[in-house]
């Protein structure tokens, strides 16, 4: 699950398990339906998706809840695949209500895995319900234009809820994340950062991957800023954000935490992290500048078998102090140089 749904992970444990109670007692009444399905082999085949129905209701409740797309995907695969066999085995009038019950798993979609699988699942709902449409009509239950009718409003009710959802969930998606970009640089600010370093955080502890951090500040920036004006002290900014964001482009993000402050949050190899770092005061530097400038940098790298890990999250505040007391340090010693350790 995104970040952003974290603290909502136990109202989607009920959401999702209520979604599959529901399909389940679709299941129960079908068996239960003078109209349901007959014989040995659809009867059995419907038990055996109830089953299922509750096992998955149980591990939604008691079990991890998933966390990977793929996961999503096969409960997607699972609700619609299982709906559509077992009202199928109703007749067509009966099962075109159950056909409403696609909104749910199309409304996972909008929320959970985005708009081409919604695409998909709104395909495979719609031909279901046209098959049930053109059924009744063939087994004389309705009339073509009664067909018609009922086809356009199942179909409408199934498709339109989860259209209307996932245009209002990506203007809300879209206003989260500009929330979490610094409007100058357009790399991430301190809410985007925080965000940031929790998930690269748990790449590194997953993949036994080093976690780097790096303080950035320019150099005697009141004086570029007295010396050309706010304008060109934006442009400096801004130029800084470009190479830092270039440099740490394959291994990290960065952000703007302060006027002329930066952090990059990295996560790789323990060499590649090191070398990366050493670099930074001499690719932020070019003589060739229209207004001359120098950075110092203080950073920390923690290879995957450091003893900090041990501590959590916290390490990264234990890590960022570091970084910072280097930072100043570099500035003290003159600027124009990047002083690092590893912890």
């Amino acid at each position: 699950m995104h970040k952003s749904t974290r603290p909502l992970h136990r109202l989607i444990r009920v959401v999702f398990a209520s979604c599959v109670a529901m399909y389940a007692a679709v299941s129960i009444l079908m068996l239960a339906s003078p109209n349901g399905p007959t014989g040995s082999g659809p009867v059995a085949y419907v038990i055996f998706i109830l089953i299922l129905q509750f096992a998955v209701i149980g591990w939604l409740l008691l079990g991890p809840l998933p966390d990977r797309k793929w996961q999503v995907v096969a409960f997607l695969v699972f609700g619609d695949v299982g709906l559509a066999s077992v009202i199928l085995l109703d007749v067509p009038t009966s099962a075109l209500i159950g056909t409403f019950l696609f909104a749910l798993t199309g409304s996972m979609c909008t929320f959970f895995l985005g708009p081409k699988l919604l695409v998909a699942h709104l395909v495979f709902a719609n031909l279901v319900i046209v098959y049930i449409g053109v059924s009744a009509y063939v087994q004389g239950l309705w009339g073509p234009w009664d067909a018609i009718a009922a086809v356009l409003v199942a179909g409408g009710a199934t498709s339109g809820v989860p259209v209307f959802a996932q245009i209002a969930w990506s203007l809300v998606a879209e206003d989260a994340r500009q929330s979490e970009i610094d409007p100058l640089t357009r790399t991430k600010n301190r809410r985007g950062l925080q965000n940031a370093i929790e998930d690269l955080w748990t790449v590194a502890h997953g993949e036994q991957l080093a976690f780097g951090l790096v303080l950035v500040d320019i150099d005697s920036f009141k004086t570029i800023n007295d010396r050309h004006g706010h304008d060109q002290g934006d442009a400096v900014i801004v130029l800084v954000a470009e190479r830092l964001c270039g440099h740490f482009a394959t291994v990290g993000v960065v952000a703007r935490t302060g006027g002329e402050e930066f952090v990059a949050v990295l996560v790789g190899g323990t060499d590649q992290l090191c070398e990366l770092v050493r670099e930074v005061s001499g690719i932020l530097t070019d003589g060739a500048d229209r207004i001359p400038m120098t950075v110092s940098a203080g950073a920390v790298v923690l290879p995957p078998d450091s003893e900090a890990w041990k501590s959590g999250l916290h390490a990264v505040n234990n890590a960022t102090r570091a970084a910072d007391s280097l930072m100043y340090r570099a500035k003290w010693a003159g600027g124009n140089r990047t002083l690092f350790e590893t912890m």
